[in-house]
C-alpha cells in the first residue's frame, strides 16, 4: 500500500500548493481553467489507479475466496456474491449459512429451521412462518426453508438448495455437533471446504485435542492444498511421504509458518497450544503490523506469540480464557481450531 500511494502523495501536496495563496494579494499559481480541466482530472486519474494497484490483490484474494463451490451433507453449498436466481417446482429446501440473503420472488415457502429476519419489514419471521413474495431476508445463523409449492428466490452468500429437503444439520450429520455449540457454524465450514472430516461418519470429536500436524494440515487445505517447492523434509519425524500432513508442513515452512519444534523435528503429535495456533494463523496472513499490548498477564513482550495474540484478539479469532489471561499453552481442541480458521478465513 505505501508503494502505490507514494505515487500520489506528490500530486496531493501540489495540491494544497495550489490552494494557498502564492502571495498576500491572494495570486494564484495557476489559472483556474487549467485547475479545473486539466489538472484536477489528471490528479483524480493518478489517486484512483493508484488506490486500485493496491486495493486489487487483497479484493481479487477476497472474490476468489468466496466464489467457490463446497460439498455439504445434503445438497451443495455454494457462495455468491450477488443474488442468483433459482426455481424449484415444490419439495425442495433452501439452506441459507449465517449472513445469507434470500429474494424470495414468488411462490411458496415456510421457515422450518433457525433464525430468519425480514430485512424488507425489520422483523423476525415466526417460526413455520411463510415468506412474503418480494422481500428479502437475513440468515442469522443456519436458516432452512421449505418449499411448499412452486416458487422462485434468489439467495446470496453461502446457500444450498436441498433436494427433497432432506436434514441438514451444523457441521453436517455429527451426533456430537449441536446446533448452539459454538464450533458449529465452524465444524460446517470447514466441513463443506473438506479442510477436515470427521473421525468418523457421526462423530466430529470436537473436545478431542488437535495434533501439530492437524492444524497445518487444516491450515494447508484451507489455502487450496499448494504444492511445497521442495519434497525433501527437514524433520527427522516427518519422513513418509504418504502421510496426510507430509506436504503440509513441507508448505507450512517454506510459508514461514512454522519452524519446527527444533531445527530437526516438528514432532506432528504433540497437541497444538492456543499460542502456537494464533501464530500458525498469523503468520500464514504473513505478520500485518501489531501496535499496542494485549490486557493480558500472561501474554508478556517479545513472546515468539506476543503479536500474534494481539492480532488475533483485535481481529475477534478469539478471546482470552478470562478477561486477564490468555493461557497461550493451554491445549486446543478440535473444535477450537476449525473455529479459529473459521473466524480468520471464513
Amino acid at each position: 500500500m505505501k508503494r502505490h500511494m507514494s505515487r500520489f502523495l506528490p500530486a496531493l501536496g501540489l495540491s494544497l500548493a495550489l490552494i494557498l495563496p502564492a502571495s498576500a494579494s491572494g495570486d494564484t499559481l495557476i489559472s483556474r481553467s487549467y485547475l479545473e480541466n486539466t489538472y484536477r482530472p489528471r490528479l483524480s486519474t493518478v489517486i484512483r489507479d493508484s488506490v486500485e494497484l493496491a486495493s486489487g490483490p487483497l479484493i481479487n484474494a477476497a472474490l476468489s475466496r468466496m466464489d467457490r463451490y463446497f460439498t455439504g451433507s445434503a445438497g451443495v453449498w455454494r457462495t455468491t456474491l450477488g443474488f442468483t436466481p433459482q426455481s424449484s417446482d415444490g419439495g425442495d429446501a433452501v439452506a441459507l449459512a449465517s449472513g445469507a440473503g434470500l429474494l424470495w420472488a414468488s411462490g411458496a415457502g415456510s421457515l422450518t429451521d433457525g433464525v430468519l429476519i425480514d430485512a424488507t419489514i425489520g422483523r423476525e419471521v415466526a417460526a413455520g412462518g411463510s415468506l412474503t413474495a418480494g422481500h428479502r431476508y437475513l440468515a442469522d445463523g443456519q436458516v432452512k426453508v421449505s418449499i411448499t409449492a412452486a416458487a422462485q428466490w434468489m439467495a446470496e452468500g453461502q446457500w444450498m438448495t436441498i433436494p427433497g429437503g432432506a436434514e441438514v444439520r451444523p457441521g453436517g450429520s455429527f451426533a456430537d455437533v449441536p446446533a448452539g455449540a459454538f464450533y458449529a457454524d465452524a465444524v460446517s465450514w470447514a466441513v463443506g471446504r473438506e479442510i477436515t472430516n470427521g473421525i468418523d461418519d457421526a462423530h466430529f470429536s470436537p473436545e478431542s485435542f488437535c495434533k501439530r500436524a492437524d492444524i497445518v494440515t487444516f491450515l494447508w487445505r484451507a489455502y487450496g492444498k499448494p504444492e511445497p517447492k521442495s519434497l525433501v523434509s527437514p524433520f527427522t519425524d516427518v519422513t513418509d511421504p504418504g502421510s496426510y500432513y507430509y506436504k503440509a508442513v513441507l508448505w507450512a515452512v517454506e510459508q514461514g509458518i512454522t519452524n519446527g519444534m527444533t531445527p530437526t523435528a516438528f514432532d506432528p503429535d504433540s497437541t497444538c497450544t492456543r499460542g502456537q495456533a494464533m501464530t500458525f494463523l498469523y503468520r500464514a496472513e504473513k505478520e500485518p503490523p501489531v501496535s499496542g499490548a494485549t490486557q493480558f498477564t500472561d501474554v508478556p513482550d517479545g513472546q515468539y506469540y506476543t503479536d500474534p495474540v494481539a492480532w488475533a484478539v483485535r481481529l475477534g479469532i478469539t478471546n482470552g480464557t478470562d478477561t486477564t489471561h490468555f493461557s497461550p499453552d493451554q491445549n486446543c481442541t478440535r473444535g477450537h481450531i476449525v473455529t479459529f480458521l473459521y473466524r480468520d478465513l471464513g
